[in-house]
């Protein structure tokens, strides 16, 4: 089995010096490394196109990232693993996943919550989770990650959400597709590897899209907002698909609307289910000029908005 390593950086690339991690030439192969002590069999080749925390990726590293995934021939390799950073491990899953679901190949984006020098780092089981699926060729883009219950569950990657701040794991919409344990992945009942995608030209890619992200909290001053220069406005909801859009006040969405309309600017939801019943919040808005983005991980939204144009 062949498998092309594609290092980005991230927390599984980096090495730990005098109480500070961060990622080094030698942190990107250390996983490979740690790997071939327990399987010398599977053969790796390793492209770099860039090593840096997640946390300070651009667009620019972005369109980095797709041109090199581009000139990939994935009849090469029996499956790809992207290793990343955890900060933004959602946000360009979902843009593998957005534009690469249809190569007939498992892909497989992998992150660790600690380096990997640490004992009690997830990265190598995230790894070799990752490895499996691409033994079973279950094709599609996936992100695997043990969470703190010690389960590795392998998520699609355009549902993945970001991480819970204080656990650090991951949760995807409507649950994970697998789980890996005792080295066997088991899907769950009824779930399938279908997963949104976009049409779109992937040899003209810009990632020039300015989008400005609105997250509601309470007495969010809407008037303070200025939209202007941006391309769209992706707001997103309280759990329960809502925002608050009681009366004309300055932390009424209603300021937000007016202000996208005179400037021009479209204006995104994203946080509702379909077939669900909206509060009253939410409802007395949607024919305001707001479009809504149903079933949608915020990541994800972000990504389709980004690349659709």
């Amino acid at each position: 089995m062949k498998i092309l390593l594609f290092t980005t950086g991230g927390t599984i690339a980096s090495i730990i010096d005098d109480g500070v991690i961060d990622v080094t030439p030698q942190g990107k192969l250390l996983v490979l490394k740690k790997y071939a002590e327990i399987d010398k069999e599977t053969q790796f080749e390793v492209v770099s196109p860039i090593n840096i925390l997640s946390e300070n990726v651009r667009l620019s590293d972005y369109k980095t990232i797709i041109d090199e995934f581009r000139r990939i021939d994935f009849s090469l390799y029996d499956g790809v693993i992207v290793t990343h950073g955890s900060d933004t491990l959602a946000y360009t899953s979902a843009l593998l996943g957005l534009l690469f679901s249809d190569i007939n190949k498992p892909v497989c984006v992998v992150a660790a919550d600690k380096s990997l020098q640490d004992e009690k780092s997830n990265g190598m089981d995230n790894f070799i989770a990752g490895v499996e699926l691409i033994r079973q060729g279950i094709n599609g883009v996936y992100v695997p990650y043990r969470n703190s219950d010690s389960v590795v569950y392998i998520h699609r990657a355009v549902e993945l959400f970001e991480s819970d701040t204080l656990s650090d794991d991951f949760y995807s919409l409507d649950g994970a597709f697998a789980v890996y344990r005792n080295g066997v992945i088991e899907k769950r009942e009824g779930k399938s590897a279908n997963t949104h995608s976009v049409c779109i030209d992937k040899a003209d890619l810009s990632f020039t899209k300015k989008i400005m992200q609105v997250m509601p909290y309470p007495d969010l001053d809407y008037s303070k907002i200025d939209v202007s220069g941006f391309d769209c406005v992706l707001h997103r909801t309280y759990h329960a698909g809502s925002v608050c859009a009681v009366g004309n006040s300055d932390n009424c969405i209603t300021t937000l609307i007016d202000k996208c309309k005179a400037e021009g600017v479209p204006l995104y939801v994203c946080g509702l289910k379909s077939g669900k019943a909206n509060y009253y919040s939410m409802s007395s808005v949607l024919d305001k000029g707001i479009m809504p983005l149903y079933d949608m991980a915020p990541p994800c939204a972000y990504m389709k908005l980004m690349l659709e144009g």
